[in-house]
């Protein structure tokens, strides 16, 4: 990883812990009184976060990837369900020597190290360093979490499932997901109406802030004025065992079980940040609600948080470097992001999709600009589904081709795949071909598609500048590969 990034993580960690102090600090000013809570909890949980969810979900292109909407709450729950298994083993066969002296504590400890920070500590952090497609992963994998966390978690606390736990898995933020994910499977997300979305974007930004606070208030209750059994055990056993499986065996497992098993790149991102993970402040009311040892469980808590700051930005870091993910990172300058051209040779390609004409003038224009439109009619009109075979499924390709003069002029852009030459060709497609030749490599990585446009304009300053290559402007060509969500390859030919 380079500087940028690492600081980049450094930088969120550093900002999701200030937050979180910022609503301890007004816990115990009384700015943010306990009466308050149980009201902007619902209001969170039943407002906030459902619109948060609809915003980054509805759309969301991670999802046209059968595998992202399977496998994210299958991993979430086996991820919660390997971790309570490992710390019950643990705890069982550490006993007395490490102070697990009862059922409760064991069940308690195993409880609270399964049970890791899976939602607001996250979310942002994800979203910095990811970009929504893995944001929108991350909600589908909380489902299997919860699911996980009422079931595991709740039998451990209390000896058996409780009569109608399955509510809590249908809470707000689970059904709005469902429907997030029918209304992109029926391929309604551009028929959303304007007002709804506008909405649902405004009290979206809440919901994260809001929760954070509350969160930094709730650990500094439990940590100062915490009701629980007074316990004069050495408490430093239960830290040592719970940073030792909590932030130190458990991130080894899930890395390797992310580098090993064949998850989708939107799922390795997840696991790469949920991984680093402390303990949820969550499990401490779950085991005090149910009759567990509570005092056991703010010790994990505690310890864990605390460590966590520093193992935090490692963990992630390491997580980054071991899955190969680094060119998926999207904080990096554009200097740092864009390499130097290289001149390459380029086979003869043919590609179908959809096309238009227009202007580089008309698209610096969003009222007149076609680009986009052609985007979105592409992902909702399916017209991968109208290609057969395409010579690699992982890659789209923009051709610009038809140039009527130079980048001044008219030109047609036509988004699609690569198919073979001997490949029939659905009627509604359009068809066009990269010719054999000289091309100059362009590489962008950043957000899209704001890199984009970054690297057009170092296209163009590009041929402004040199004096060696001049464009023929038969066809020029971008390829974006989903195993490399936030990068652009843009090929220029070269006389």
């Amino acid at each position: 990883m380079n500087l940028t990034q690492v600081i980049t993580i450094l930088s969120i960690t550093a900002a999701v812990f200030t937050v979180m102090a910022i609503g301890g600090t007004a816990r115990s000013l009384n700015w943010l009184s306990r009466e308050a809570d149980t009201g902007l909890l619902k209001l969170v949980i039943r407002v906030l976060m459902p619109c948060f969810i609809f915003v980054k979900v509805v759309g969301n292109p991670a999802f046209n990837t059968a595998s992202n909407v399977y496998m994210p709450p299958i991993w979430g729950f086996v991820a919660v369900a390997v971790g309570c298994f490992v710390a019950f083993y643990y705890a069982r066969l550490s006993g007395t020597r490490l102070g697990f002296d009862s059922q409760e504590k064991i069940h308690s400890f195993a409880v609270c190290i399964g049970i890791f920070n899976y939602g607001f500590i996250p979310i942002p952090m994800i979203e910095a360093i990811f970009g929504e497609r893995a944001l929108g992963v991350l909600f589908l994998h909380n489902v299997g979490v919860e699911l996980a966390i009422w079931t595991i978690g709740v039998g451990l606390a209390s000896g058996g499932l409780t009569k109608g736990w399955w509510k809590n898995v249908l809470n707000p933020p689970s059904v709005t997901i469902i429907i997030s994910l029918i209304i992109n499977q029926l391929g309604w997300a551009d028929s959303v109406p304007t007002f709804i979305t506008q909405v649902t974007e405004i009290l979206s930004t809440a919901a994260i802030p809001v929760m954070m606070l509350l969160i930094g208030a709730t650990f500094y209750d439990q940590i100062f004025i915490a009701d629980v059994k007074q316990d004069t055990s050495n408490p430093w056993p239960i830290y040592v065992s719970a940073v030792l499986l909590r932030l130190l065996l458990l991130p080894i497992l899930f890395l390797l079980a992310a580098l090993w098993l064949p998850v989708s790149l939107e799922l390795k991102q997840v696991a790469a940040i949920q991984a680093a993970m402390p303990a949820a402040v969550f499990p401490v009311v779950l085991t005090k609600h149910y009759g567990g040892d509570a005092r056991t469980a703010l010790r994990v808590v505690i310890a864990s948080t605390v460590v966590g700051f520093v193992t935090i930005p490692l963990w992630i870091s390491t997580g980054i470097a071991w899955l190969g993910l680094e060119k998926t990172v999207l904080q990096q300058t554009l200097e740092e992001a864009m390499v130097e051209p290289r001149l390459e040779s380029v086979e003869a390609m043919r590609i179908v999709g959809i096309s238009v004409r227009t202007t580089n003038r008309k698209e610096s224009n969003p009222e007149t600009a076609k680009i986009p439109k052609l985007y979105e009619k592409y992902d909702t009109e399916r017209v991968d589904s109208l290609i057969a075979n395409p010579a690699n499924p992982q890659r789209r390709i923009a051709v610009y081709a038809d140039y009527d003069s130079d980048q001044a002029g008219e030109f047609t852009i036509l988004i699609g795949r690569e198919i073979s030459p001997d490949a029939d060709i659905a009627d509604p497609l359009d068809k066009t071909r990269i010719h054999k030749g000289k091309y100059l490599h362009f590489v962008g990585e950043g957000k899209m598609p704001q890199v984009v446009r970054d690297t057009w304009e170092k296209v163009w300053k590009f041929f402004e500048e040199d004096t060696k290559y001049s464009r023929s402007y038969e066809a020029d060509f971008e390829i974006y590969d989903q195993a490399y969500p936030n990068r652009v390859d843009i090929f220029i030919a070269v006389e």
